[in-house]
């Protein structure tokens, strides 16, 4: 899926417009993927109950769900496809508010591109106006904050006192910690080696995990055998994943789209055949959760879980689907979203402690 962009052409040799395409998993890409250290599963397995928004529910409500944060209150839901945030109880799944894209005045937006919560707020970056607005877990409109380089802004965190932290497209300078007036407060490179710094822009994606309230966060770049734990000053402590992935080799195509006396509009295409070794990450406390992506010896879903404090892997758990958002609720259950090629899904997943085996035995809960 492609990005288009359309500038003046005298600002043209001065924009780079980046895509991170994410490609299926391959026996090639896996292959490529470095050998793995054995898991340890948890006792505890996920299965799907509490609620179902979609499917025969809500046939017409979710189109694309590209990320999902939660509150004490609400589960914030941002479809792509609507350009909608929805908002649902965290407990029920009952329908609350719905914010949708009208404009550019307060409390609105245009293109929103990221959905971030703390306890009690929702923040949504719209890449339009390069903004953060925020809402409480009511919905009602609270303040805006300026983000620079906004539609750079691959990953986001809201932190107490208006503060935000992001990870920018690239290595260089890609972490930032973002004041409530919109002023830079810090801004370091991805701790990534001097020959992988100047690669392309999806070559060094990464995540930051959410819910990181203290003076570390966790970035979990897509490609790679290593995860950081970054201070708010930008020292960074380095620690492997439990199995290590292949770094990206990205292939760059560019073409020109239309022109115009003004303007030229052109399409620029990132992709890889390296598959991601990790789709997400969170952050509970000194435990941080990685969702990780293709691997060796599970091709499936899982989440594997490591000490923030000194990067001690701990043990793994296996997902029922490859989602294509997912966040943890205050009591410890997750919440997923899938697309569909007919309707999408945002489901409630709950630990058990029976053995997958019993799980598949019993009756789902609608």
């Amino acid at each position: 899926m492609p990005v288009t962009s359309r500038v003046p052409l005298r600002a043209l040799a001065r924009i780079i417009v980046a895509l991170v395409v994410t490609t299926p998993i391959s026996s090639t890409a896996v292959q490529a993927q470095r050998s793995s250290t054995t898991r340890r599963f948890h006792a505890d397995s996920f299965y799907i109950r509490e609620w179902v928004r979609g499917g025969t529910k809500d046939p017409d409500l979710l189109v694309e769900p590209r990320g999902i944060a939660i509150t004490n209150q609400v589960v914030v839901v941002l479809d792509a496809g609507t350009r909608e945030v929805h908002a649902f109880d965290v407990t029920s799944g009952a329908k609350r508010f719905v914010l949708k894209a009208t404009g550019q005045g307060p409390g609105e937006f245009k293109q929103p591109i990221q959905v971030a919560a703390t306890a009690r707020h929702v923040g949504v970056l719209d890449a339009a106006t390069s903004r953060l607005t925020v809402y409480s877990d009511s919905g009602r409109f609270l303040w805006t904050t300026i983000v620079p380089d906004g539609p750079a802004v691959e990953a986001m965190c809201l932190l107490p006192r208006g503060r935000i932290r992001v990870k920018y497209l690239g290595a260089l300078r890609a972490l930032a910690l973002i004041d409530s007036s919109g002023k830079t407060l810090t801004r370091t490179s991805l701790p990534v080696a001097t020959a992988r710094q100047t690669a392309p822009s999806f070559a060094n994606a990464a995540y930051i995990a959410d819910a990181c309230v203290g003076d570390t966060v966790a970035v979990a770049p897509y490609f790679g055998s290593s995860w950081y734990s970054v201070s708010s000053n930008g020292t960074a402590k380095r620690f492997p994943y439990i199995e290590a992935g292949a770094e990206a080799v990205v292939v760059t195509t560019q073409r020109r789209l239309e022109r115009t006396a003004k303007h030229i509009t052109t399409q620029t295409t990132m992709i890889s055949e390296v598959s991601p070794i990790t789709r997400g990450a969170m952050q509970r406390g000194d435990t941080v959760i990685i969702e990780a992506g293709a691997t060796k010896l599970h091709p499936h879903q899982l989440l594997d879980y490591y000490r923030a404090s000194d990067g001690a892997y701990l043990y793994s758990r296996r997902l029922p689907f490859a989602p294509s958002a997912l966040a943890m609720t205050p009591d410890g259950r997750l919440v997923a979203a899938l697309i569909g090629t007919e309707t999408s899904l945002v489901v409630a997943l709950s630990t058990t402690p029976l053995s997958p085996r019993e799980i598949a035995k019993q009756q789902r809960r609608k």
